[in-house]
Parts: structure tokens; C-alpha cells; sequence
């Protein structure tokens, strides 16, 4: 008895987590399950660390710049 209170007591919150996600997801704070995300923040900080210490990879960080302008020229949502 004690094990099937348990395990409905785990059913509730987790569905109860999972509005909670969407709810933060609709205020913008989150990306949760509706939304993807538009690209990676993590990858733009490193490949630009890598242009300061590496001379030589200075170049993909300005393609990746210059992709992205073009993308926005051509009215095409940017990728990742």
C-alpha cells in the first residue's frame, strides 16, 4: 500500500514539474519540450576564446559572422 502511495505521489510531480516547465517555457525563462533552441551559446563563447589564443581560427569565427549576416539579408531565419 505504502508503495503504490509512493509511486503515485512520484506520478504528481513529475507531471506537476513538467507545467511547470511549460509554464517557464511560455514566459521565455526556459527551452523546455515546444521550443528549440536557436543555436549554441556555449559554441560562439569557445570558438571566440579560440580566435583570442589561436591567431589562426580568427577565420571561423568571421565566417560564422558573416553567415549570419547574409542569412538575415536574405530573410531566412538563422541556423544553428
Amino acid at each position: 500500500m505504502h508503495l503504490a502511495l509512493w509511486a503515485i505521489g512520484a506520478a504528481v510531480a513529475i507531471v506537476a514539474l513538467d507545467r511547470l516547465g511549460l509554464w517557464a517555457e511560455r514566459r521565455g525563462y526556459i527551452y523546455w519540450r515546444k521550443t528549440r533552441r536557436r543555436g549554441s551559446a556555449m559554441s560562439d563563447i569557445l570558438t571566440g576564446l579560440d580566435a583570442i589564443t589561436n591567431p589562426a581560427a580568427q577565420h571561423v569565427t568571421e565566417a560564422k559572422q558573416a553567415k549570419k549576416l547574409e542569412e538575415r539579408d536574405n530573410g531566412d531565419p538563422p541556423r544553428a
